[in-house]
């Protein structure tokens, strides 16, 4: 019992609820302001829009999206269906180094020591 109240699910649970009251004070009010055809429509756009943007914010938060690949909506698109591993393969490429020398390498074995262990830095 004492695993479910850590500190990451608490700020979990914490996130998840000022987002559902987010959701609902905007469902409340677009009910309130439109007719029934109207409100509906109006619902079905926010959550798009809200659910993107809290989408974009988890992007950046990771690293995953850059400031340059929203400029336009359909940048921003395209960064979402694109998979994480191949923005980050683009951008930086993994380095290898020796445990015992420090050298660095792609290679199985170092080419200086001949050791095997290696690290990523």
């Amino acid at each position: 019992m004492n695993n479910f109240f850590s500190k990451t699910n608490r700020e979990l649970f914490l996130y998840q609820l000022k987002w559902l009251g987010v959701f609902m004070g905007i469902g409340f009010i677009i009910i309130y302001i439109f007719e029934f055809p109207f409100d509906l429509i109006m619902l079905i756009i926010a959550f798009i829009m809200i659910n993107i943007y809290k989408t974009r914010m988890m992007l950046k938060k990771l690293g995953i999206l850059n400031a340059s690949d929203v400029k336009d909506i359909r940048g921003f698109i395209k960064s979402l269906f694109r998979s994480p591993s191949s923005s980050m393969d683009s951008n930086t490429s993994v380095r290898y180094y020796c445990m015992l020398c420090g050298n660095e390498h792609r290679e199985i074995a170092c080419p200086k020591c001949g050791s095997k262990m290696k690290r990523v830095g």
